[in-house]
C-alpha cells in the first residue's frame, strides 16, 4: 500500500488532517536512465487557527502526515498565544519571573529573530506590543477605540530592548539561556513573524526528507523550493486588497513566477473595524499605540526565509510606500523583493521590485 494511502487510514479521525489527496498526474522517462513515475502529492489540514496546504512533486513520499502534525503541535506548545499551556502564554502571565531555555529551542529562536527585526527596523517591528493590541481587540466584537490614557499606560511596558523590561543572559557551557521578565506587565506576541517561521520549519523538514520540488502554504504565508513537474516555476498570485472579501472568488492583482523563495503578505484590508466613520487597521505603531497614516494597502515580501518575509511585510505596512522604497534602496544587501499595492485617488496602484518576474 502506498505510504500516503496508509496515512489516510491512520488519520481518518484526526482533527488536524481534514483532507488528504493522492493524484498521479504525470509520468516521465529517462530520469537517471530509468523510467519513473512522478506524482503530485497533496496534504492539507488545519493548524494555528488557519489551514495549511503541502504539495510535493516526486516519485514517492518519504514522510508521514503525523510528522507534520507533531511539528505543528510542538510549535504551538511554545509559541501560540491561543494555547493556554504554551510557553509564551505562561510567559505572558503576571506571575512569570524567569525560565531557562535551550539555545536551540523554538522560543529562543523566535526571540533571536525578533531582535534582528527590532534592530533592523529601529524598533518599529516590536513583538512586545501585545498590551496595545489587547486594548484595540481586533479579534473581538466591541469596535471600541482605546482611550489615550489606557494607551499611554500600556506603552510604559512596550519595548523589545533587551535589559529594559526583560533580560536574556546566555549560559554558554550548557548551551542554554536564562530569560527574566523584569516587569509583570511585559508581554510578547509573535503573530507578525511566527507563522512565517512555522512555514520555514515545514519546508526545511520536507527538504530534509529528500524532496526538492515542494510548495508549503500556511495561513497565506508561502514557501516554495525547486520547480513543478514540467520544470515550470511556481505561480504565486497576490490578492487584491478588497475590504473584508471573504468569498471563495478572490481577485488576484498579479501572478509571479517563483523558484526557491518564501513569501508573506501583510495588509490592512482584512483585519480592521470602523468607528465614527473612520477605519482603524490592525497594524499599530509601537511608539504611539495608534495606526500610521499612509496609503499602503498591502505589502508582499519575497526572501530566503519566510519569517523574514512575514516580519518585513509588517514593517513595511507600518512605514508606508515611500519609506519602504527608500529602505530597499538603502539596504540592497537584505536581498528582498516586494510587491506593494497602494491607494492613489481611490484607485489601486502597484509597485514591483525589478527582480520579480510576472508569470506568463
Amino acid at each position: 500500500m502506498n505510504p500516503w494511502d496508509k496515512m489516510l487510514l491512520k488519520n481518518r479521525f484526526s482533527p488536524i488532517i481534514v483532507l488528504l489527496i493522492l493524484s498521479i498526474l504525470y509520468s516521465c522517462s529517462n530520469v537517471d536512465s530509468k523510467e519513473r513515475s512522478i506524482s503530485l502529492y497533496k496534504l492539507s489540514g488545519e493548524s494555528q487557527g488557519t489551514t495549511y496546504l503541502i504539495q510535493v512533486y516526486d516519485d514517492q513520499i518519504n514522510f508521514e502526515a503525523k510528522q507534520i502534525d507533531s511539528l505543528l503541535e510542538a510549535f504551538d506548545q511554545q509559541l501560540s498565544t491561543y494555547e493556554p499551556s504554551s510557553l509564551i502564554s505562561r510567559f505572558n502571565q503576571k506571575d512569570f519571573t524567569d525560565t531557562v531555555l535551550p539555545l536551540n529551542s523554538l522560543f529562543f529562536s523566535m526571540l533571536d529573530m525578533s531582535d534582528y527585526m527590532f534592530q533592523v527596523s529601529n524598533g518599529i517591528f516590536d513583538p512586545s506590543i501585545k498590551p496595545i493590541m489587547d486594548l484595540w481587540d481586533f479579534d473581538g466584537d466591541s469596535n471600541d477605540i482605546p482611550t489615550k490614557e489606557s494607551i499611554d499606560s500600556a506603552l510604559q511596558f512596550v519595548s523589545f530592548e533587551n535589559g529594559l523590561h526583560f533580560k536574556i543572559s546566555p549560559r554558554l557551557p550548557d548551551s542554554s539561556a536564562v530569560i527574566v521578565k523584569k516587569k509583570p506587565e511585559f508581554q510578547l506576541d509573535f503573530n507578525a513573524i511566527a507563522q512565517g517561521y512555522a512555514v520555514d520549519l515545514l519546508l526545511d523538514f520536507i527538504n530534509s526528507k529528500g524532496h526538492q520540488n515542494v510548495y508549503v502554504e500556511l495561513g497565506g504565508e508561502i514557501a516554495v523550493s525547486g520547480v513543478k513537474f514540467n520544470q515550470e516555476k511556481w505561480r504565486i498570485g497576490v490578492e487584491s486588497p478588497i475590504d473584508n472579501n471573504q468569498s471563495a472568488d478572490r481577485v488576484i492583482q498579479k501572478v509571479f513566477a517563483i523558484k526557491d523563495k518564501r513569501i508573506a503578505t501583510s495588509g490592512n484590508y482584512r483585519k480592521f473595524f470602523e468607528a465614527n466613520g473612520k477605519k482603524y487597521a490592525h497594524t499599530i505603531n509601537p511608539f504611539t499605540g495608534y495606526q500610521n497614516n499612509h496609503n499602503l494597502l498591502s505589502a508582499t515580501v519575497f526572501s530566503d526565509y519566510c519569517w523574514k518575509s512575514d516580519a518585513y511585510a509588517t514593517f513595511f505596512m507600518l512605514i508606508g510606500v515611500d519609506s519602504t522604497k527608500a529602505f530597499l534602496k538603502e539596504n540592497p544587501q537584505r536581498d528582498l523583493e516586494v510587491f506593494l499595492i497602494y491607494d492613489e485617488n481611490n484607485t489601486f496602484k502597484t509597485y514591483t521590485s525589478e527582480g520579480l518576474i510576472l508569470a506568463q
